[in-house]
């Protein structure tokens, strides 16, 4: 009796520190605590009752992984890739861990009983294997606050592609190790031949076996690991090469524009002189459209006021332009106070996704539908209000989190500890995003 209330006391603690690694890394829980922790365990102890049931270890492995991850699913808040792989992650540390675990105490078991029995054939008493299942929880919890600390940038601006892949992987590392036991609990895996005593032989069987789950838990378990970690570090250079990539094009359409202004002024002398000889002679109309061709090349808008940004004007103007190409109604009154932190290439990174986002919808409405963008922004109170609507044919917001456009305006709203919110009605997309002059600002409070 005492074994189990030393399993049960180790289980909760390992409970407890899985709910707090999902805490922080999901969107909290749709669930109380107090109701998730019980679910939790009838799960575990229908894995364990299948098992004593006569289920093969494998199947009972199985079981768990699907019940443990129909639970994440419905209790956790988040995308249901990205919950899927928080389920994937923890099923893989708690299987490689507590394999390790058990077969690690089990050998040091068997060691001490040969030393006290002088020798003798050695069979671990099923209470101690309850005492080392339990004391397996150990190096689980040891892994799982390890990783709770690491992983803040694994769980961060991942696509469902990204998602998927490392899921299968970890999966399939826990497969690999799950199917080691159900070898091992079939008979045992090595055999030494090194004592042609049966009992000397029969230990020295247990003690390898036990020795190569070890070393199959660790080896997977860094394969796994450097996985995911590899493919991490590969996802954020490609977000930053994405960034750079823009700024990139961000300057070569500042500097165009500016060039072409620069030609403008440098050609002003003559612009004069003909203007002055159409006004002269009358001929109103040819002087309307000189002026007309003036303005379009010298990307000059007189509908259009300056923003306070001229990084923004200049993006705006390429956007209004794209839009006019294809047809889309653009309507813009966007105004960036002189007090406003955010700096220019990461309000640029903001506009210019929301509004490709918005072309690229707009793309795929046909025009008698009349496809429309409407952008805006202002102050309100201490924050810059960005607020943004076009055509759309998503069904749900949902939709828009699978690219990398999505990921670049999450990443530049969390920079500033800024809120947005997303909707999708009525063939309609609309984004609000809130970004704080200062960190002092609470950006609740505003809304």
């Amino acid at each position: 009796m005492g074994e189990f209330f030393v399993f049960l006391l180790c289980y909760m603690w390992y409970i407890l520190s899985l709910y707090r690694f999902c805490n922080q890394y999901l969107n909290g829980f749709k669930i109380d605590k107090r109701i998730f922790v019980p679910l939790l365990f009838a799960i575990e102890t229908a894995v364990s009752l299948s098992g004593s049931a006569g289920f093969p270890y494998i199947l009972s492995a199985i079981l768990h992984h699907i019940l443990f991850t129909g639970l994440f699913l419905t209790a956790a808040s988040d995308t249901v890739m990205k919950k899927i792989f928080a389920a994937f992650v923890l099923i893989a540390v708690r299987t490689f861990a507590w394999n390790f675990g058990c077969s690690f105490f089990s050998c040091l078991v068997l060691i001490f009983q040969k030393r006290m029995t002088g020798g003798q054939m050695i069979n671990i008493e099923p209470w101690l294997d309850g005492v080392i299942a339990a004391a397996a929880y150990i190096p689980v919890i040891t892994a799982q606050n390890i990783l709770r600390k690491k992983m803040d940038s694994v769980f961060d601006f991942k696509t469902n592609s990204w998602y998927l892949m490392t899921s299968v992987l970890l999966i399939c590392m826990a497969a690999v190790v799950d199917i080691a036991n159900w070898g091992a609990s079939n008979g045992i895996m090595v055999v030494s031949h090194m004592d042609s005593a049966i009992g000397g032989s029969l230990y020295y069987d247990q003690i390898f076996s036990h020795i190569e789950i070890c070393i199959l838990s660790v080896l997977t378990a860094c394969i796994a690991g450097g996985f995911v970690f590899f493919m991490n570090k590969v996802s954020i250079e490609q977000r930053q090469k994405e960034w750079y990539n823009s700024q990139i094009h961000f300057y070569k359409m500042l500097n165009g524009q500016y060039s072409q202004m620069e030609r403008l002024r440098h050609d002003m002398k003559n612009h004069v002189l003909s203007l002055y000889g159409l006004w002269k002679g009358g001929e109103w109309d040819k002087m309307g459209n000189y002026l007309e061709t003036m303005a379009e090349r010298g990307n000059i808008d007189t509908g259009d006021e300056a923003t306070g940004s001229k990084a923004v004007d200049a993006l705006l103007y390429e956007k209004k332009q794209q839009a006019k190409q294809r047809n889309i109604s653009f309507a813009s009154d966007v105004v960036i106070p002189k007090e406003c932190t955010v700096n220019e290439f990461d309000l640029c990174v903001l506009f210019g996704n929301i509004l490709d986002n918005a072309l690229n919808e707009c793309g795929r409405i046909d025009e008698r539908h009349s496809p429309f963008i409407n952008i805006m922004s202002y102050k309100v109170k201490k924050c810059l209000l960005i607020s943004a609507g076009n055509s759309t044919v998503m069904k749900n917001q949902k939709e828009m989190k699978k690219g990398i456009g999505y990921l670049n305006i999450e990443d530049a709203i969390r920079k500033y500890n800024g809120t947005f919110q997303i909707k999708v009605k009525d063939g309609r997309f609309e984004i609000d995003i809130l970004l704080p002059f200062s960190d002092g600002c609470d950006t609740k409070q505003t809304i």
